[in-house]
């Protein structure tokens, strides 16, 4: 078992901001969702852990050990990606064994791996065959034991989309093997909140390569610490201003005339200011054809984007992040 940290990973491309200070944390023997869209810095995420892209500057600690400087085929992460990567003119057994032999581990230790790698894959008849011979199923197959063989302290996951139904449900299926049997660590990338459902144990939230919030899913909810969080976990959005602060209440109106008194114990937010008011769908009531949006389920944003109010009262503060260097442009 082994916990994954990153502290401070800056990265840029041609000096472009990829990941902005990076910091986040994946439990031991849990499974970890880097949840974003395509720009968020997720997959650079993964890459960077796996030791296969390297960051400017920044630690990643694998059970509090710095590795940032070993080579990705000695580093205990193993990275299985969405199609399967395999060498075309090797068989699927010199697939499997490839990170054995960058090891130099001697030529019965990898055999003996690769065969028992192979046979819970059912694999076995298969280890001759070369990729093209293969289905894309078997082919995943052979990534997973790929990466398997090696009995890293993490894996990394880049998880196949859903129109690769069969190979998607070998992933889930093995993600969740790796953490029950083994107790292993696994890091995922997520492109949207329905890939964490059911699987995640713990959920990092990235947007333009930085960490928004981290937490158990149930966190998402309770304390969306940004519009752009509550947005993205399902939660209704709707413009509103602050009309007025008072003391214990403050009295929002929203753009169709709704005005709501809500409960307050001081916050980041002055009279007039714009403000967005975030409400879970299945919390808003109805009245003939009007709205009801009961304060006991209300949450409020500022004109920056972040939470001043929730139903569980203020939000926790956060620590200051120190600033870090940027490439030159």
């Amino acid at each position: 078992m082994a916990e994954l940290e990153l502290r401070g990973i800056e990265h840029w491309d041609r000096r472009e901001v990829v990941l902005d200070g990076l910091s986040l944390k994946a439990p031991s023997a849990r499974i970890t969702a880097l949840l974003g869209d395509d720009d968020s810095g997720r997959l650079t995420a993964l890459k960077v852990i796996a030791g296969i892209e390297r960051p400017q500057d920044g630690e990643i600690l694998i059970d509090g050990e710095d590795v940032l400087h070993e080579k990705a085929g000695i580093r205990s992460a193993a990275t299985v990606f969405r199609t399967a990567a395999l060498m075309p003119h090797k068989s699927a057994y010199d697939n499997i064994a490839y990170p054995l032999k960058l090891a130099r581990l001697d030529r019965e230790s990898i055999q003996d791996r690769v065969l028992a790698v192979a046979d819970h894959f059912g694999l076995t008849e298969a280890l001759a065959l070369r990729p093209k011979k293969l289905s894309d199923a078997q082919c995943y197959q052979i990534g997973l034991a790929r990466a398997l063989v090696r009995d890293p302290a993490v894996y990394l996951f880049e998880l196949p989309s859903e129109e690769d139904a069969e190979i998607r449900t070998l992933a889930v299926a093995e993600m969740k093997r790796l953490r029950d049997e083994f107790g292993r660590t696994v890091v995922y990338a997520a492109d949207s909140v329905d890939d964490t459902l059911g699987l995640a144990d713990w959920i990092v939230v990235l947007h333009e390569g930085r960490k928004l919030q981290m937490g158990s899913p149930g966190r998402f909810v309770q304390w969306p610490v940004s519009r752009h969080v509550a947005g993205l976990f399902g939660a209704k959005l709707r413009a509103a201003r602050i009309e007025r602060v008072n003391e214990g209440s403050i009295e929002v109106s929203l753009k169709d005339g709704t005005l709501l008194t809500l409960p307050w114990e001081g916050g980041d937010v002055a009279a007039r200011e714009r403000a967005t008011l975030a409400i879970w769908p299945e919390h808003i009531g109805r009245e003939g054809d009007e709205a009801l949006y009961p304060p006991g389920h209300c949450y409020l944003f500022n004109a920056r984007g972040k939470l001043v109010l929730s139903p569980s009262g203020p939000p926790p503060k956060r620590k200051a992040k120190a600033k870090r260097k940027r490439p030159q442009r």
